[in-house]
């Protein structure tokens, strides 16, 4: 059995219906509704050609802004106030719910969009990628189920709430359908919210097999909100090779406060994927079929101060360690991981460069229902995100889950070596579950305490 499990929740509550009174500074808005602007006057959504594979290029652009905001969000989070000992969050969950949002965006909101999300590929090609992506991860997790008894599941779904009478164009519900598979539900917010609330957070619980119950706090639906996006992603798998549960003891673990603290350590001995340079050590800990695996980094010295190291973690030094991992043999010992974050994202993303997605007066989301800014009972803005993560990972193996939800609202105001090489995790690191074929971060972590909440 797995006890081993990371969840990350994402809800990102946007789009919503409120007097603009917080922006006195913008212009008034359209007291009564304007006429509601029509795509092909307005902004029309070029029509997509059919189905067409990216080239190689093109590919590697798309993963590589993938890992560039990762990282950057990742830095953002370490640097704001009191960050958790234990952070992580799930960077392509995030991405991919926000990826439908920006399919709705215009104007100077779209362009902020991009430059924050790192969106490297113009439209279609940003979603035809988006969807390659999650179709080759569902089929890699097939031919493991296949070949591996023990066990591996790869899910990202994606489902959409919407106003019954939300005016939504029908060329973003078939975009987000064609390439995010996310079918939209008719529901009346208007009339039981919380009711509504209550059943995008089963759904959310259904799909990551209860690990993530309660997404959406109280409150976070009211009878303004006219669309909730949900992305929700489900993985579980036993290690290629697993640890032996006798082989773990309890050894100390020197924190980030310099503290010394007593942790179950698993030990084994083999050849591995491992790094070995002047910054840094790593080590590749790969699931069954060794496609995904488990990266963990840290200084190469163990002296080094930690921050300093961490705050050079772009995705260019996790790129280099990533490409000069090399099979050797490892006496290694890890630690057992428990705990989780929780976040509210909004102020991140508005400081990463994206106001005016969560602007009231100056959000532009015609491209989701046709209507620009700052027009009452119309409008959409993003007002809220939040996210959740959890991790417990054990000798076997690692189960994660991850669930983002987008509320949208309406304007109303190796060689053998004769020894192993010995890597020991008992001190401050950082960690990904990546999958290598994609070059996709699916979640990112930093632990300063293993056996911190």
């Amino acid at each position: 059995m797995f006890r081993h499990a990371i969840i990350s929740a994402f809800l990102l509550a946007a789009l919503t219906a409120c007097q603009p009174a917080s922006e006195p500074e913008a212009p008034p808005p359209v007291e009564s509704p304007e006429p509601e602007l029509t795509m092909e006057a307005e902004a029309p959504i070029p029509e997509e050609e059919e189905a067409t594979v990216l080239d190689a290029s093109e590919q590697a652009r798309f993963a590589a802004g993938n890992r560039e905001f990762a990282l950057a969000a990742f830095q953002q989070l370490l640097a704001s106030p009191d960050p958790s000992d234990h952070l992580l969050i799930s960077p392509h969950s995030i991405l991919s719910a926000l990826a439908m949002v920006y399919a709705g965006a215009d104007g100077g909101t779209r362009e902020q969009m991009r430059e924050t999300l790192r969106f490297a590929l113009d439209e279609p090609a940003l979603h035809l990628a988006f969807g390659a992506l999650d179709g080759a991860l569902a089929e890699r997790a097939k031919v493991e189920r296949q070949d591996e008894a023990r066990g591996f599941e790869l899910s990202v779904v994606n489902r959409l709430w919407g106003q019954h009478d939300g005016g939504f164009l029908p060329e973003y519900l078939g975009l987000v359908e064609r390439h995010y598979g996310a079918g939209v539900e008719l529901v009346d917010f208007e009339s039981d919210p919380d009711g509504i609330r209550g059943k995008v957070n089963e759904w959310v619980e259904e799909q990551t097999r209860k690990r993530i119950r309660d997404l959406m706090p109280d409150g976070s639906v009211n009878e303004d909100t006219r669309m909730i996006l949900v992305n929700a992603i489900y993985f579980l798998a036993s290690w290629q090779d697993a640890f032996e549960e006798e082989k773990t003891r309890d050894q100390p673990f020197t924190t980030g406060a310099g503290t010394t603290v007593e942790v179950p350590m698993m030990h084994r001995t083999e050849h591995m994927p491992a790094h070995v340079g002047e910054d840094t050590i790593a080590v590749s800990l790969p699931y069954v079929g060794r496609d995904v695996s488990l990266l963990a980094l840290m200084p190469a010295d163990a002296g080094a101060d930690f921050d300093a190291w961490l705050g050079g973690l772009d995705r260019g030094a996790f790129d280099a360690v990533a490409a000069g991992l090399e099979r050797k043999r490892v006496a290694l010992d890890f630690p057992k991981l428990t705990g989780g974050s929780s976040f509210r994202l909004s102020d991140l993303l508005q400081d990463m460069g994206m106001p005016l997605a969560f602007s009231r007066t100056e959000a532009d989301f015609r491209r989701m229902n046709g209507v620009g800014p700052g027009v009452l009972g119309q409008s959409l803005y993003i007002d809220e995100v939040f996210h959740k993560t959890f991790i417990d990972l054990d000798e076997a193996g690692t189960e994660a889950a991850a669930a983002t939800a987008v509320v949208m609202m309406r304007l109303t105001a190796i060689t053998p070596d004769d020894d192993p090489l010995e890597i020991r995790f008992d001190r401050p690191f950082v960690y990904a579950i990546y999958d290598h074929p994609t070059e996709t971060i699916l979640f990112l972590g930093r632990v300063l305490d293993p056996g911190a909440e």
